[in-house]
């Protein structure tokens, strides 16, 4: 106990006052975390490089990033229950060397299958298994408002993971290639546990393999929470609610083209499972039986409102990374580099924001609600400046990043000031409900990105359709006959993805249109490519008001129960 004392006694991530085990714990953890963050970033401004490389399509990118997402939101609960059964320490380290073996087998992938099973699912499982080990770890090891800080600036460097990817990826796919990357993740994550030793005086955290392990509730989370994703992928090429193509499965035709799709029905399948893997977890509990995750733990209004606020923190900023570069490389042809310099100001506004906010929460000169709220207003303010500024008249990277800088900059301060919502949310609970509120944290977050990257891919890819349609049939330099033709092809195409001025000019001769017919599909593509990127910036800016209007119910205060119980622990 005399060690997590000291540990408590703490003065920051980079002061004195604690053993050095405990300070190299942190240091390590952060680094690791910053690791998985780069590499799950890095990809979003590679995107013409992977569809190039693996002759696949901008959708199928789009695919392995949340797929990516979703098994790790898929299996964190898992993760999190392993831990606690034999040993956070134990569980670390296998996340991380199942992370080395995906990161290898995406770096060396000559196609897009390869992509998912290295980097959507081998590191989504080891990501499973690293991450709620190690937030347990520090949150067993710090408490009070040296807990805040810590947490506060493992959530830092998850952003600043985040926002280097785009441009430290773009440089790495730019003058070497995306496959480094994946690399840079494998060599860091070996380097991290093997310095792992050196912390042992930090704590055991030991396991307790008696626990049972609800494999069927494993089955019924995993198998709610990939219907609900799935449903947000197939939005973009089967339509939110009236079906754009047949729904076809193992050559059956489930649902018709204008009829109902697909969509609302698996998001309510999800849900249902779901419904029915939290009445089997409530009956665990009741019967004296260990669950996969105590769901009695939403009932706390600190841990249920703050995991639903991370939810819609995550997804904002997550949409809004995945839609800017689309665009930059579509409507202007930047290169992977050229994307990264102008996503630079999010990183900017990151750090700006983030030490501040957890120095004044930390003080208690503010509360995680007032931090959280004005974390939606920036990035609310930061996606309508997108939609407004954005111009597709401007010219070189300078005068783009110039008009978009604003508006990113302002979603950078966003995240920097969420960073503090994950020390309310680990505080709330009682010591030994760490390891559940863990799992659902990461859950909702890991969620909120895959539903991020899918619902503005969906509002994109609805958006071009309706606009591009619209721009064909109101025409009056296209003949009926190029309609027609026109018409027909995108009502038989199964991916609908923003596409280049060449890309389209190429697509419409090889349909046999040239001269003024193709100069006017190019013209009514280019203005289809804007509005989409309007129409989703402010889909994602309305979520954000739906985020601060979900903030409204953090709690005021910001001493919690298990910060008090610490404390009483420690006198």
């Amino acid at each position: 106990m005399q060690g997590r004392n000291g540990a408590r006694r703490f003065r920051g991530p980079a002061g004195g006052g604690t053993s050095s085990a405990a300070r190299t714990l942190f240091l390590l953890l952060a680094a690791e975390n910053l690791l998985i963050n780069y590499t799950a970033t890095a990809m979003n401004v590679a995107l013409s490089a992977l569809v190039g490389d693996l002759h696949t399509t901008l959708t199928g990118v789009q695919s392995a990033i949340s797929l990516y997402a979703l098994v790790v939101a898929a299996f964190i609960i898992s993760g999190s229950k392993l831990g606690t059964r034999h040993g956070y320490r134990r569980a670390f380290a296998a996340g991380g060397g199942t992370f080395v073996v995906g990161a290898l087998i995406a770096a060396s992938a000559p196609s897009l299958p390869f992509v998912l099973l290295g980097w959507s699912l081998l590191q989504g499982l080891g990501v499973a298994l690293m991450l709620p080990s190690l937030m347990a770890m520090l949150t067993e090891t710090f408490a009070g408002s040296v807990r805040t800080r810590v947490l506060s600036t493992l959530a830092m460097t998850s952003g600043v993971g985040a926002a280097a990817g785009p441009v430290l990826g773009g440089l790495v796919t730019s003058y070497l290639t995306w496959r480094v990357s994946f690399l840079l993740g494998a060599v860091g994550t070996l380097a991290v546990a093997r310095l792992m030793r050196y912390t042992a005086g930090a704590g055991p955290f030991p396991g307790r393999p008696g626990q049972h392990f609800d494999v069927r509730g494993v089955l019924l989370s995993t198998t709610g929470m990939v219907l609900l994703v799935v449903s947000a992928l197939f939005a973009g090429r089967y339509g939110l609610l009236r079906a754009r193509q047949d729904f076809v499965v193992l050559g059956h035709t489930l649902l018709e083209r204008g009829g109902v799709s697909p969509v609302p029905l698996l998001a309510g399948l999800g849900l249902l499972v779901l419904a029915v893997f939290a009445g089997r977890e409530l009956r665990l509990v009741r019967s004296g039986r260990d669950p996969l995750v105590r769901v009695t733990v939403l009932r706390n209004r600190t841990v249920r409102t703050g995991i639903s606020t991370q939810w819609m923190l995550v997804l904002v900023p997550n949409g809004m990374l995945f839609l800017v570069p689309v665009f930059l490389q579509t409507a202007f042809g930047f290169s992977a580099l050229r994307c990264g310099v102008v996503l630079l100001p999010i990183a900017l506004g990151l750090l700006l924001a983030a030490p501040p906010t957890a120095r004044r929460v930390g003080q208690r000169r503010t509360t995680h609600r007032a931090a959280s709220m004005g974390a939606f207003v920036c990035m609310g303010v930061g996606c309508v400046a997108v939609a407004v500024l954005f111009s597709p008249q401007a010219q070189g990277v300078a005068a783009v990043g110039l008009a978009l800088a604003p508006g990113i900059l302002l979603v950078g301060l966003g995240r920097g000031m969420a960073t503090t919502l994950t020390d309310l949310v680990q505080s709330a609970p009682e010591r030994d409900e760490v390891s559940d509120v863990t799992g659902l944290s990461y859950t909702a977050g890991y969620l909120g990105s895959s539903f991020g990257v899918a619902l503005a891919g969906a509002l994109m890819a609805t958006a071009l359709l309706y606009t591009f349609e619209a721009g064909v049939n109101g025409s009056s330099v296209l003949s009926s006959a190029q309609k027609e033709l026109v018409t027909q092809a995108v009502e038989h195409q199964v991916q609908i993805t923003a596409a280049s001025d060449d890309a389209l000019r190429a697509k419409v001769r090889s349909r046999g249109i040239t001269g003024a017919g193709a100069d006017e599909l190019v013209r009514i593509n280019a203005r289809a490519r804007e509005q989409a990127l309007t129409v989703s910036a402010v889909g994602m800016a309305a979520l954000a008001v739906v985020g601060w209007l979900m903030s409204l119910r953090l709690p005021l205060a910001t001493t919690t129960s298990n910060d008090i119980s610490v404390r009483q622990g420690g006198t």
